[in-house]
């Protein structure tokens, strides 16, 4: 597993967030795990979005023993830049370390079908090309209602296919489907919102799922063999965005115990 942090990121543009990365980065070498996934965290809780923040919070959590965080955060930095090999690398190792190893729950079938070139594609990539394309589209159009021409045509009509693909495609990332990553040992998986129904199943700590409703701290899940129902929220890392911070799972069992008593 390749667990190098990112020591550079010019790109923060802002002193005190470089600095803060920089501190991360030294607890980080130093082998203080604890201290640098505060550090990173707190950066990324400023909005500061950016691949190598991830990356090294995913290293992070994953020396510290948080295999569910470190899956969530390698997801959210390929997310962010799908050509970053090492952070797919840990993640591939990560699966590899959980329980069950459950495939990561695929995207709709319509974008499977239609935007299956897209993938390798950053956001901006898409966003760029999609507003390339629309605003050749119009310039052409505009051509045409000067002077017509045979091959103006078929332009606008290959302009307007690559505006409408592209268009998609990032709105498909800008609209992504809600993962979660259990982040827990166990997380029971319920019928309904009721932790004295059945049990329908559980996650292992780093399966990743999809929630489609999110609804007074429970989230209704699917995993990627087919199971399906109900988890509390508390149990799992939502990959974002927003993104928000993995569990305190001393918290978690702290509250466990006051319930259980």
């Amino acid at each position: 597993m390749t667990l190098a942090v990112v020591l550079s990121l010019a790109v923060l543009g802002a002193s005190a967030y470089d600095q803060t990365f920089e501190q991360a980065n030294a607890a980080y070498e130093s082998g203080d795990y604890v201290a640098a996934v505060d550090d990173y965290e707190r950066i990324v809780a400023e909005d500061i979005v950016h691949p190598a923040v991830f990356y090294n919070l995913g290293n992070a959590y994953y020396r510290s023993g948080r295999l569910g965080a470190a899956v969530a955060n390698y997801e959210r930095c390929l997310a962010l830049a799908p050509g970053f090999d090492s952070a797919a690398e840990n993640l591939d190792q990560c699966v590899r370390e959980t329980k069950r190893g459950l495939v990561r729950p695929g995207p709709p079938e319509w974008e499977r079908s239609l935007l299956f070139w897209h993938y390798n594609l950053r956001p901006r990539t898409t966003r760029i090309f999609a507003a390339a394309f629309w605003i050749a589209l119009w310039v052409v159009l505009g051509i045409r209602q000067v002077r017509s021409a045979p091959f103006t045509r078929v332009l606008a009509v290959l302009l307007a296919v690559l505006a409408v693909a592209f268009g998609a495609s990032a709105w498909a990332k800008a609209h992504p489907p809600t993962l979660a990553v259990a982040s827990q040992d166990q997380v029971p998986v319920y019928y309904a919102t009721d932790e004295s129904s059945t049990v329908r199943f559980v996650l292992y700590d780093g399966d990743r799922v999809l929630v489609d409703r999110r609804a007074d701290g429970w989230a209704r899940l699917a995993t990627n063999t087919g199971e399906r129902g109900w988890a509390r929220e508390a149990g799992l890392t939502f990959v974002g965005p927003p993104y928000e911070r993995a569990p305190d799972r001393q918290k978690l069992a702290m509250d466990d115990q006051e319930n259980a008593l």
